[in-house]
């Protein structure tokens, strides 16, 4: 189908005109051919890069321009939604608004209401529907991107809840890798589905052992030995290639190897290109190592890199500054990042419950990013077989199927979080509505198994009167208790609500960082920190020399013992980031990486929060919620309690404050009295932060200090 034939809105087809694209995919064809630009759902399950995104688009801009509303994007990572809102603005030339919401649970984010187009993450979406944010009404479609999700243990409860409440409410438009039940999903959606196995760059997809390649026509190639000569030979070629490994030290430790055989077919202007690229990385452990393989034209990518350095490296080899690219998993659903080949050495991974093989829709996300559409006429997919049958390999991966989904409303952490919002939030009034809710789930529409759906609701709703979330009366009807409906709005588990409370008779009488810290890592919520064995007699004795400032008690059986050690850990890592202590030095004493502690503050500052939240609901003593305030922006800023006062002023942070602090200026007074020579002097002081400080105190702008650049020794002596 041309472009100038969809039947849309003009100024539709010359956007799309404009980015170069004339005609559609086929699958794009047959997609808004279903009957979903004239409101009908749609499930569209097709490969990676066969043009998903731009028919939500023309779905979404067509929906809104002829009946008005709004549009929800849902995305899994805040990653992906940063990557749609860029593409997304596109639109704006056509009079829509586009934002994207990720962050804050604990808001209705009315202002959303002013935007046509709004991408968030399902998670921030569901806290939107539980916040009952007025604009919701005016939602007229929601895609739901990478549906597939929908079958993980993580977050696909979330996922799943979200479509169970906006059925009948709004067109649900979702979109998908293949997997190996699209009918059923397609059948609980009441959806049309179109599947199709196109792709616009053709994939070669084999088997490499021993130095053997086989590829799944029958065709054989042989390299050198090591699986590492098919990255070389990409590179020769003057093409790019991704390898996926199971675990971020594996990551690391090809990208080493690799760098050292791929720098020697780098250009000059690449090298040096390369060279800036490194230099701009940060001095931390896990940049050192980067800075190394990034000097050598390979990077490694995993979810211990802080977002910044992910940027780069994804742009750089989008720009094909960067040859190879290491990588776990996470990548492959993670980002746009395709190359002209493929290589996934690993086919198993490590869960708690020993080596399992990855699903075979994962692999196949993995193989998916193999070619690049505008670049490659073929793209190359190749799994190492290592210790496995290469002919065991082709049969699972290159000619199976992926695995069916299945609903993870199973999970009971989810199930209950779930249960407790619906009655506290979306006005479920007793048990019989409940299960009519639930009747509407892909979970029911599975199994179709009334009697053992309310046998799981019971054992919730039981859990929830007993610890007086909610409460019945006379009548069998739900009563939504203050606590049960500030831990739903707060998007906590329940649990970790029942051990705040349990713990706060302890807290009152001694609030203090350490026992406060250990209470938030030990919440179901919280990401903890691993203690390695070596580490378990340091984290006992910490334990007990900090006994009494525990709310909790010191668990002896050994399997409870390694998982208590781990919170510990974790209290002390936020101790030394209050306490100041430099975030190079947090790295290396704990084995931690810049992208795992950013993660790490984010949930403890969000759990932070939910405790003060829920202490307000029970009686609070106003110095114990003063003393919780005061820690919750030292965990924020990882400032110690002197510096609250500055941190407040705009553009002042926790170096700034300190080096500001230590300069003599320790309250805003100080900052509003100082000569502008004076303040110039302090390290990170500009004239950009002085301007700043000036309209916060409602000042006249200072007139421009040439500011005085200190580059070697003898400029700061002389």
């Amino acid at each position: 189908m041309r472009v100038e034939d969809l039947p849309v809105d003009e100024r539709i087809k010359k956007v799309i005109l404009r980015r170069g694209i004339k005609e559609l995919y086929p699958p794009q064809a047959e997609a808004l051919k279903s009957g979903v630009l004239e409101g009908k759902n749609l499930v569209l399950a097709i490969p990676t890069a066969s043009g998903k995104t731009l028919v939500s688009e023309i779905v979404m801009v067509s929906r809104l321009l002829s009946e008005g509303g709004k549009a929800v994007y849902l995305v899994p990572l805040k990653a992906l939604a940063e990557e749609k809102y860029r593409e997304f603005r596109a639109w704006e030339s056509l009079g829509l608004k586009v934002a994207a919401t990720t962050g804050d649970y604990d808001s209705t984010e009315e202002w959303l209401g002013r935007y046509d187009i709004v991408v968030a993450t399902a998670e921030k979406f569901d806290s939107l529907l539980r916040h009952g944010a007025s604009w919701i009404g005016d939602v007229k479609l929601v895609v739901a991107d990478e549906v597939h999700l929908i079958g993980s243990y993580d977050r696909g409860a979330t996922l799943e809840m979200i479509l169970s409440h906006m059925l009948d409410k709004a067109q649900i438009l979702a979109l998908s890798a293949t997997v190996g039940n699209a009918e059923e999903l397609a059948g609980w959606l009441n959806a049309s589905l179109v599947m199709s196995d196109w792709r616009p760059v053709e994939l070669r997809k084999g088997v490499f052992h021993l130095g053997e390649l086989v590829w799944e026509d029958g065709k054989r190639e042989h390299y050198p030995e090591n699986w590492e000569s098919l990255v070389v030979d990409a590179v020769k070629k003057g093409k790019q290639a991704l390898v996926f490994v199971n675990t971020r030290r594996s990551a690391e430790k090809e990208a080493v190897s690799l760098s050292s055989r791929i720098s020697k077919l780098l250009t000059k202007p690449g090298t040096r290109g390369l060279k800036e690229l490194a230099d701009s990385i940060r001095d931390t452990p896990t940049g050192e190592r980067l800075k190394t393989v990034l000097r050598g034209g390979v990077a490694f990518h995993h979810a211990g890199l802080s977002r910044e350095e992910r940027t780069l490296i994804e742009n750089a080899f989008r720009e094909g500054l960067i040859r190879v690219v290491t990588a776990t998993p996470t990548l492959s659903a993670g980002v746009n990042l395709p190359a002209f080949r493929v290589i996934i050495r690993d086919t198993k991974r490590y869960s708690g419950f020993g080596w399992t093989d990855i699903p075979v829709l994962e692999i196949q996300q993995m193989m998916g990013r193999a070619g690049r559409p505008g670049y490659d006429r073929v793209g190359e997919a190749i799994i190492v077989a290592r210790t496995r049958d290469p002919e065991e390999l082709m049969k699972r991966y290159i000619h199976g199927k992926p695995e069916k989904l299945f609903s993870m409303l199973a999970n009971e952490n989810a199930f209950r979080s779930q249960i407790l919002a619906l009655i506290t939030n979306f006005g479920v009034h007793n048990f019989r509505e409940l299960i009519r809710f639930l009747e509407r789930t892909f979970y029911f529409h599975q199994r179709k198994d009334t009697s053992t759906i309310e046998y799981k609701a019971k054992e919730v709703v039981y859990f929830l009167i007993e610890n007086e979330f909610i409460d019945m009366d006379t009548e069998d009807e739900f009563i939504a208790l203050p606590f049960g409906k500030r831990t739903s709005q707060l998007y906590i588990d329940p649990l970790t609500a029942k051990r705040f409370r349990d713990a706060f008779p302890k807290l009152e009488r001694n609030p203090n960082p350490f026992g406060i810290f250990q209470l938030i890592a030990s919440t179901p919520d919280m990401a903890t920190l691993n203690a390695k064995k070596r580490e378990l007699e340091d984290y006992l004795d910490t334990a007990y020399e900090l006994e009494g400032e525990l709310y909790t008690e010191i668990p002896y059986e050994d399997y409870r013992f390694q998982g208590f050690a781990g919170t510990v850990k974790t209290a002390k890592v936020l101790l030394d980031w209050i306490n100041e202590v430099p975030e190079q030095r947090i790295y290396e004493s704990y084995g931690i990486d810049p992208g795992d502690f950013r993660r790490l503050i984010e949930l403890a500052d969000w759990l932070m929060y939910s405790l003060i939240e829920l202490y307000r609901l029970f009686n609070p003593k106003k110095e114990v919620i003063e003393c919780l305030r005061s820690l919750h922006l030292r965990l924020r800023h990882g400032i110690r309690e002197e510096l609250l006062e500055l941190v407040s002023l705009p553009g002042i942070g926790r170096k700034r404050a300190r080096a500001l602090y230590n300069s003599g200026f320790r309250t805003k007074e100080d900052i509003k009295r100082a000569k502008v020579g004076d303040l110039l002097r302090v390290e990170g002081i500009g004239m950009g932060v002085i301007e700043n400080l000036a309209r916060y105190f409602g000042l006249e702008p200072p007139r421009r200090v040439k500011e005085r650049k200190r580059k070697t020794l003898d400029d700061f002596l002389g």
